[in-house]
């Protein structure tokens, strides 16, 4: 339907073109179905313009036949108007397409050279037409239609390129404007004129284009043009008279030339103005988006410039105000103009006036500042604010426009400095409390070398007086010294684990390390214990291969270990009950000796203290049974020496299951192999 619409418009102005031919002539005075073929080919897509093109062909050879043209003519001028649409379309396509044409001065002077190229094609068709039919003179016929259509181009086709929205004016000049443009024309192109006033109506025509939009430019354009070529076509005007005894095309080319003049002063003038009103709106758009994020902003903007050495405050939003007055009652007119280093402290405003090209302070600086600059700065009284500085250099304006970011960074100093403080503090603490620690362990280690002495020498005389290097004892005198010699010799185990403890502390528990027998450890350890177990009623199990099983160790040490792990088990197990230290190789190339016992066991919640030095659980506090609380802290000491670990679980039935794991020895790579097992009591 589209299609349909286009063809019977095209042919209405085909056969009104043909039939308002002025008498004698041999072309048609204007030929507006040129723009409006163009601009139907123009937004078609695809097979439809191959179609239009098709229809276009038959409705102009149709409507030259219908105003009485020979067919050969009127397929000669049908074939000319087709040529010309189509290389139009192309030219205008090619630079961007319809939207584009009328938007900036590029694209009008695209529009004008397709509009241009189109009217030397449809001349040289058109003259060749007639010349080789011998219907009329080539250079007379191709000067006519030239021009009428050139300015059917140039009047019509804007209409389908797009417009600028109108200006808001006041009614009354649009009216004045209308007004004066109908009777300039009709004065100067009126029957009885001849004077050479034909630029007269160009005044009102720029008037249009200046204040009116483009489609009141467009409309007044062809309105015009209308006006001049009716009557220019009767006799009137100044073309008309200058003419006059001519050829019919002469007045026709001369009518259309100044149309096409009108159009060619008019048109840039009127896309000039257009861009013009784009360029401010997208100006006033960019500004108030400016404004918006300036003043918007949540940390203080200045825009500076520089001047003289000096970077002076041109533009600033709320918070740069408050910051670097300190709402002291200043307002921005107060400070605009000033120079921004004068609102700091003096230090400060040597560091910003350094950022300055040419200044004195400037000159010594190692970087370079006109690439900008970022620091801390204070401002003067009264605010004193510390202000995180970010300076950009815009260098689109030469390098004397900078902007600046400011950042309220008091509290974060003053947090700085309270932390540097507490810090301090607590590093003295901490010397103060490295020296305590030393103090209580240098006291610790001395005291108990001085007791260690005496401690000895009363075992040793209660040893012989139990063998009766001073006479027979009776047996009450027997059993006390028995007292003080157990006692004794508690007191020594006592210091020397406090011992073993500091030395942990110092960092000085160290061993040399060599081959150990596990099994053989195993086995000291329960001779050592045998008493204990037997005053206790308690069964002791070994359970260990037969070969040897070899770590990287203290022979000293682990029967240390063992010894405490053992005696720790015999003193929570009641009378009748077992301990068994079980050894075993474990796949993933490590030993582990278990001491388990049939005992009361340690509470679940307290678990995870076992290995805490001075320790004690609740239920030995509550069965009153004696220790220190550093036995487990020794072992786990001395697990970790050996590049182990020591666990507890509580053991199935009752009771508690302490493992030690150590790595096996590695020889050329591969764990000295263990045999079965076995075991004693």
């Amino acid at each position: 339907m589209a299609i349909v619409g286009v063809l019977l418009t095209v042919l209405a102005l085909t056969l009104t073109s043909v039939v308002l031919a002025p008498p004698g002539s041999s072309v048609a005075a204007w030929w507006p179905a040129a723009g409006v073929s163009v601009a139907a080919l123009l937004w078609m897509r695809g097979r439809n313009r191959w179609v239009l093109g098709a229809g276009l062909f038959a409705v102009s050879v149709l409507g030259n036949l219908v105003g009485d043209r020979p067919l050969a003519v009127s397929v000669g001028f049908a074939l000319a108007n087709l040529a010309e649409t189509v290389v139009v379309t192309l030219l205008l396509l090619r630079s961007g397409g319809a939207r584009s044409a009328l938007s900036s001065m590029a694209g009008l002077g695209a529009f004008l050279r397709a509009c241009g190229v189109g009217a030397v094609v449809i001349a040289v068709g058109a003259g060749a037409t007639v010349q080789l039919t011998g219907t009329g003179d080539f250079v007379a016929v191709a000067r006519a239609v030239g021009a009428s259509h050139g300015a059917a181009l140039l009047l019509v086709l804007p209409w389908f390129l797009g417009a600028s929205a109108p200006p808001q004016r006041r009614p009354s000049e649009r009216v004045a404007q209308w007004l004066t443009l109908l009777v300039v024309v009709a004065a100067v192109f009126g029957p009885r004129q001849s004077l050479p006033l034909s630029f007269v109506p160009f005044v009102a025509l720029m008037w249009g284009a200046v204040r009116m939009g483009q489609r009141t430019v467009y409309a007044q354009l062809v309105l015009s043009g209308v006006i001049v070529t009716l009557l220019s076509a009767i006799g009137g005007g100044p073309f008309a008279h200058v003419s006059a005894g001519y050829p019919p095309e002469v007045v026709i080319a001369l009518v259309q030339t100044f149309v096409v003049c009108s159009a060619l002063l008019v048109l840039p003038l009127s896309v000039a103005i257009r861009q013009r009103q784009e360029a401010m709106t997208e100006l006033q758009r960019s500004e108030a988006l400016f404004r918006h994020g300036f003043n918007g902003a949540r940390v203080g903007m200045l825009l500076l410039q520089r001047d003289h050495g000096a970077l002076r405050i041109v533009e600033l939003n709320g918070v740069a105000l408050r910051l670097l007055t300190g709402g002291d009652g200043r307002t921005e007119r107060d400070v605009l103009g000033q120079s921004w280093s004068g609102l700091l402290d003096p230090l400060s405003a040597l560091d910003v006036d350094g950022v300055v090209p040419g200044s004195p302070v400037s000159a010594v600086r190692e970087d370079d500042p006109a690439q900008g600059w970022q620091g801390e700065v204070q401002v003067a009284r009264p605010s004193r604010a510390w202000l995180e500085v970010t300076l950009s250099p815009l260098e689109e304006y030469g390098g004397d426009l900078y902007t600046a970011q400011l950042v309220d960074i008091t509290e974060r100093r003053e947090a700085e400095a309270q932390l540097r403080s507490a810090l301090e503090k607590e590093r003295r603490a901490v010397e103060r409390l490295t020296e305590l620690d030393q103090a209580k362990d240098d006291f610790v280690s001395n005291i108990s070398h001085e007791l260690r002495t005496p401690i000895t020498s009363v075992i040793g005389y209660a040893e012989m007086l139990t063998e009766g290097d001073a006479g027979d004892l009776n047996r009450l005198q027997r059993g006390m010294v028995e007292k003080v010699e157990r006692n004794a010799e508690r007191l020594l185990a006592l210091i020397e684990d406090v011992l073993a403890v500091s030395r942990v502390d110092a960092g000085s528990f160290s061993f040399t390390a060599s081959e150990v027998d596990v099994v053989h450890c195993a086995w000291q350890a329960a001779e050592a214990l045998e008493k204990m177990s037997s005053d206790a009623e308690v069964t002791l199990t070994v359970v260990a291969p037969h070969d040897p099983v070899l770590v990287a160790g203290d022979f000293a040490q682990l029967e240390r270990a063992l010894l405490n792990l053992g005696s720790n088990a015999l003193k929570f197990t009641p009378a009748g009950g077992r301990v068994t230290v079980r050894v075993t190789v474990a796949a993933d190339d490590v030993v582990r000796i278990a001491v388990e016992d049939s005992g009361m066991g340690v509470p679940e919640a307290e678990a995870h203290r076992l290995f805490e030095r001075f320790f004690r659980s609740s239920t030995a506090q509550a069965e009153a049974i004696q220790g220190t609380g550093l036995g487990l802290t020794i072992v786990s000491s001395i697990a970790h020496a050996h590049h182990g670990d020591v666990g507890y679980a509580p053991r199935s039935g009752g009771g508690s299951v302490f493992t030690l794991t150590l790595p096996l020895l590695q020889t050329h790579g591969v764990p000295v192999p263990a045999g079965g097992d076995g075991a004693t009591s």
